[in-house]
């Protein structure tokens, strides 16, 4: 969808114009870093704090007439510098102590609770919202009995990362342990009776073999199937926490060296390990579904991919460095074993895709890395051609 970008485009300049009107006020106060805010609270500027998601957006002030300010202000700035006209339905002033307001999916307001205001955030997801989450999921779910075999274990991987998605979506809503497991209990009864007729069992989540992150230390009964030895579950929407939500710094990014090291700058810690879901692609899951080509290619290659990752502590077996979403290929590190063997834990190797290739290659890339790296390429090309011992 392009309409999002273009009305971030559009509106940029309204966010320029409200951060000149507030915190970047020149004032009779000198203020520096953290001083800035304290300053700028001794004039008689009317605070505001404006969060926009394309032309959804609200602006936070400090008073009911500021509010109303700040209204009438926005309204003529965009009629006479943007050429755009406030909805009057939409454009609501609201005091968040006594109605939630509704924005991007949540419910934000503020009950009584210890701070030194006197008020903390309570945040839920949006009740519309969910639900239709909800009933989408439940029509997929009921869909199961319809599958068998391969094609069954994607539709569930299918299903997994539906519901993982709505937990990391609102996990930082403040009460979205409460309100997700509203929903769970019945939509892990609507999987049991879908597989019912796949001989359906419930196991405790931290038994079964796929999302094995997502499930440690969860005691939770699921519904599963068997598949090739393998006990695949329909996880629970209620395995999820709240997260606290920090202010995103674009510079902390986990997918380089120089975002990580930002990072561990600011908090002297690593960021967190990815959760096993990146091993979960639900584009080589379709795959394996459809029969790919080559046999070793199977749920259980997929599931135990997971494992490895784990072992290897979510880092490269090439070079050692961190391994961040599409960057995960899984190696067979003797492909010529037999079926039954070729896709267990120790003969799989996690690896950076430009690492993997190295494997699979002849050429001489000694001079594109280091000597200790390349020794590593070297020792995993011999393994490629090993015979498997006949017993």
């Amino acid at each position: 969808m392009i309409s999002p970008l273009l009305a971030n485009v559009y509106l940029h300049k309204l966010d320029q114009w409200i951060v000149r009107e507030w915190e970047e006020k020149k004032t009779k106060h000198k203020y520096t870093g953290y001083n800035r805010t304290t300053a700028l609270k001794k004039t008689n500027l009317k605070p505001a704090y404006l969060i926009r998601y394309a032309d959804d957006w609200i602006l936070i002030t400090d008073s009911k007439t500021n509010a109303e300010k700040w209204k009438r202000r926005i309204e003529k700035y965009l009629d006479t510098k943007l050429k755009l006209k406030l909805s009057p339905d939409k454009t609501l002033i609201t005091n968040i102590r006594k109605r939630p307001i509704h924005f991007l999916g949540f419910r934000y307001k503020q009950i009584p609770g210890k701070s030194k205001t006197g008020w903390i955030p309570c945040t839920r997801p949006d009740d519309e919202r969910l639900k239709a989450k909800i009933d989408e999921l439940r029509k997929q779910i009921k869909q199961l009995r319809k599958y068998n075999g391969e094609q069954l274990i994607h539709q569930i991987n299918v299903i997994n990362s539906a519901i993982t998605g709505i937990g990391n979506y609102y996990k930082p809503a403040t009460m979205v342990n409460i309100e997700l497991n509203r929903y769970a209990d019945s939509l892990k009864y609507t999987a049991y009776k879908a597989l019912n007729e796949k001989g359906a069992q419930w196991t405790p989540a931290n038994e079964v073999n796929n999302l094995i992150n997502r499930h440690a230390g969860y005691t939770t009964k699921i519904p599963t199937i068997k598949y090739n030895e393998l006990t695949i579950g329909v996880t629970s929407l209620g395995f999820v926490k709240w997260e606290k939500a920090y202010l995103k710094n674009p510079i902390e990014t986990p997918y380089t060296p120089e975002g990580r090291n930002a990072y561990y700058e600011r908090t002297s810690k690593k960021h967190s390990l990815p959760r096993d879901d990146i091993t979960m692609s639900l584009t080589l899951s379709e795959l394996i579904a459809k029969g790919l080509k080559d046999p070793k290619y199977n749920f259980e290659y997929l599931m135990n991919r997971a494992y490895a990752f784990n072992r290897d502590k979510g880092k490269c077996k090439v070079c050692g460095k961190p391994i961040t979403g599409h960057e995960l290929e899984t190696h067979h590190i003797n492909p010529n074993l037999p079926l039954d063997q070729v896709n267990k834990v120790p003969n799989l190797a996690s690896t950076h895709k430009w690492c993997h290739k190295q494997i699979h290659s002849n050429t001489d890339v000694s001079y594109l890395t280091s000597k200790k790296v390349y020794q590593k390429i070297l020792k995993f090309r011999e393994k490629l051609n090993q015979k498997p011992k006949v017993v």
